[in-house]
This record gives C-alpha cells, sequence and structure tokens, in this order.
C-alpha cells in the first residue's frame, strides 16, 4: 500500500510517517510539501491513500483534491487543518474530502482514524509475500523499519510533564532506546541540515532541535506501533542479544573516550546504534511472517549473516547521520586500514573488549597507540551514562 502525504511543515510530516508506518508492515510512504510535487508524486504511484495539509505556501490543497477527484472519486483523502469551523467542514465535504482531522492532532486519535483505512494484514486477498531473497531486497529499497518496545504509560507520564521537561532530561529518559534515538536524530538532520547545513549527533540536541513536545510525540507514535514489536520468540531472542551487544559496546566505549578526556555522547550514540542493521533485517523478517512467510532456525541465521551489514547502511544513509557519526559506526563492524582518527580505534577497541578479545596483540597495539591504559581496559567497567558525557 502506497500513500501520500502533503505537508509542509517537516515535523508534522515525519510525525505523520511514524504514525502511518506503524499501522502495516508493507506501506510506502511519500512525502511532499507542494501541491505541484503532490500531483506530480499522486500521478507516479497512484497512492491508497492523501493525507493533506488544507493550507499550504503555494496554495490550497484544495486544487489537489479537485485535481484526484476529477480522474479517481474512491481513493481516500483525509484533511489536516487548523480551520475547525462549520464552512471549513462543509467545504471539505462537498469536495469529496473523506475525513477531517483538526490540527494539532492527538496522536492517539490520529492512529485510531487512520487505522481502519490502513490496516492490510489481516485481509483475505493478500498475496503471499515472494521468495525470502527477493523480499529483503524489496525492504531494503524501501523505507527500513526498527522493533522496538516502547511503554505508552511511559511516554503519557511524560507527556504530563511536558511543561517542566529539558530535552537534557528527555534525553537521559531515552539513552538506551535505539530505534527512538535513531528516529529523533533522523528528524532533527532532516530540518537541520535544510536550514543551517549543521550535522546533529547527540540525542540531546537533537530533542532540542524539533522542541520536547515534537519529541514525545514521535516517542508516543512509535509506542503506538505494535507491528514493531517481535511476536516470533526466535526473533526477540536475537533482537535482545544484539541490542545487549550494542549497549556494551556503548558503554565502554564511552568510557575509553572519557578516559581520554574526550566528549563521550558521540561514542556511545555511536555504540546504541552499532546493530541497526540485525534489528532492521529481524523487523524485515517478522514482517514476513506477519504475510504469511515461514522462516526455519538457519534461514534466519544466514539472514543476518548476508543482510545485516548492507541494512545498516541503508539505515545510515536512510537517517541522514553525519558523516562522522556513520565513520565510528562503521568501524564498529571493521576498521579502515588508514584510519588514523582515535574516533574509529576506540569504538573498534570496544567492539573487540566486549567480544573479549583485548588481550589479543592487535588490540594490545592499538590501545598503545590510541594512549589506553591496557591494564585497565584488560577488565573494563564501563561509566554509566552521566550528564557531563
Amino acid at each position: 500500500m502506497k500513500v501520500l502525504i502533503l505537508e509542509h511543515h517537516l515535523p508534522t510530516a515525519e510525525l505523520l510517517e511514524t504514525v502511518i508506518m506503524g499501522l502495516a508492515p508493507d506501506i510506502g510512504v511519500h512525502m511532499s510539501r507542494s501541491i505541484e510535487d503532490a500531483i506530480r508524486v499522486w500521478h507516479r504511484h497512484l497512492p491508497s491513500l492523501v493525507i493533506s495539509e488544507w493550507s499550504l505556501p503555494d496554495g490550497s490543497a484544495l486544487a489537489l483534491v479537485r485535481h484526484i477527484r476529477a480522474r479517481d472519486k474512491t481513493t481516500p483523502i483525509i484533511m489536516l487543518s487548523a480551520r475547525t469551523d462549520k464552512e471549513t467542514v462543509l467545504t471539505a465535504a462537498r469536495y469529496g474530502i473523506s475525513g477531517f482531522i483538526a490540527k494539532p492532532f492527538d496522536v492517539a486519535l490520529l492512529h485510531q482514524r487512520l487505522q481502519p483505512l490502513l490496516r492490510t494484514d489481516t485481509a483475505p486477498d493478500r498475496p503471499a509475500p515472494p521468495p525470502l531473497d527477493r523480499y529483503l531486497a524489496e525492504t531494503a529499497e524501501r523505507a527500513i523499519q526498527l522493533p522496538t518496545d516502547i511503554e505508552q504509560q511511559a511516554v503519557l507520564a511524560l507527556m504530563e510533564r511536558r511543561q517542566e521537561l529539558s530535552p537534557a532530561e528527555l534525553a537521559r529518559h531515552w539513552r538506551g532506546l535505539a530505534a527512538l534515538s535513531a528516529r529523533l536524530l533522523d528528524i532533527a538532520n532532516s530540518a537541520s541540515l535544510g536550514r543551517a547545513g549543521k550535522p546533529i549527533c547527540k540525542l540531546e540536541e537533537a530533542i532540542a532541535a524539533m522542541g520536547v513536545e515534537m519529541a514525545l510525540n514521535q516517542a508516543f507514535a512509535l509506542s503506538l506501533d505494535i507491528s514493531r514489536s517481535l511476536a516470533d520468540p526466535r526473533l526477540g531472542e536475537r533482537a535482545r542479544y544484539h541490542l545487549q551487544q550494542a549497549e556494551q559496546v556503548a558503554a565502554i566505549a564511552r568510557g575509553m573516550a572519557l578516559s581520554l578526556g574526550l566528549e563521550g555522547v558521540a561514542f556511545y550514540t555511536a555504540g546504541l546504534l552499532s546493530r541497526v542493521g540485525e534489528l532492521g533485517v529481524l523487523r524485515a523478517l517478522q514482517d514476513f511472517i506477519r504475510q504469511g512467510g515461514s522462516i526455519s532456525e538457519p534461514q534466519i541465521d544466514d539472514s543476518l549473516s548476508r543482510w545485516a551489514a548492507g541494512y545498516g547502511n541503508r539505515l545510515k544513509i536512510q537517517w541522514r547521520l553525519p558523516l562522522h557519526l556513520r565513520e565510528l559506526i562503521g568501524a564498529v563492524h571493521q576498521l579502515k586500514s588508514s584510519s588514523a582518527d582515535r574516533g574509529p580505534l576506540l569504538m573498534y577497541l570496544a567492539a573487540m573488549t566486549v567480544a573479549g578479545q583485548q588481550q589479543q596483540d592487535e588490540a594490545l597495539r592499538l590501545m598503545r597507540r590510541v594512549g589506553l591504559d591496557a591494564d585497565r581496559w584488560q577488565r573494563p567497567k564501563a561509566l554509566p551514562p552521566t550528564d557531563d558525557c
């Protein structure tokens, strides 16, 4: 299923995308910021649902509605608007708009309104998925999703305190959540790079860039995405292992950086995101099962072995992560022979330490090269994240 979003305010468009992507495993979202582009996208992709803001910088979205309705009388069109007066609602009805949602919208209400339009996983005529390798290749070409288990009640409790929460405090609450951290960095960088060209590497900076309110809305939208949880216990077990590995690399890398007088936040973030390729593959495998596919244990491990690196590279590009952060993440898995920067060296050493390889000659040589105390890191105790990292 394909969905077209016409919304000029990028954070709102990204929030809509988060809600929509959580409603079915095979949705493709196309976003436009102008009426002209939306018409072009509609002709190219013929989406099954259109969601549009009412007023745009280049005119009223009714122009898009008229264009579609002249050619298609049935595709649902949902209009978002801060105008909720009777005349606006009646105008929407006259033009053949299927639904009207007032802005600013409530995320839970939006989820509820869109759910019957987008749930396709239980349709009786749903085709069987393609062969597994082809499915994974096709999924890699779309927006890759990660599994996540953000608790709705925890987010709602934070939303009740939204007026008193600072970006730093919110970042502390969410420091260990890889999927949420990646999503917020993605949104913040899409806005920051377009506005000032300055990349954002830290969760706190990402929250500050979009605002506490929008960050909380994004977290709540992710918490509503039950399709992101891994129902298959085999996949869940592997996800827990890779998350644990990522958290250990993050803590060790941060501790090493702080011991050298370096700021630890970027190292922690890179470690936390170092297994996103594996998590992306596991989410794709769960979606494959939901669509009627079957997978054996050897196929799961083979898919992880062959596809994790590619998924990881795609995600780093998809999320618009800064080049420096991408290099830190990549060094966890492979150190470039030409690398002289201490950052990638520390990430590689952290990965070796978590793997129990810190006593190998290569690890000892690299520790001396970057200035680490080799004796200390034979039995490392990673420092817990604090405000000064």
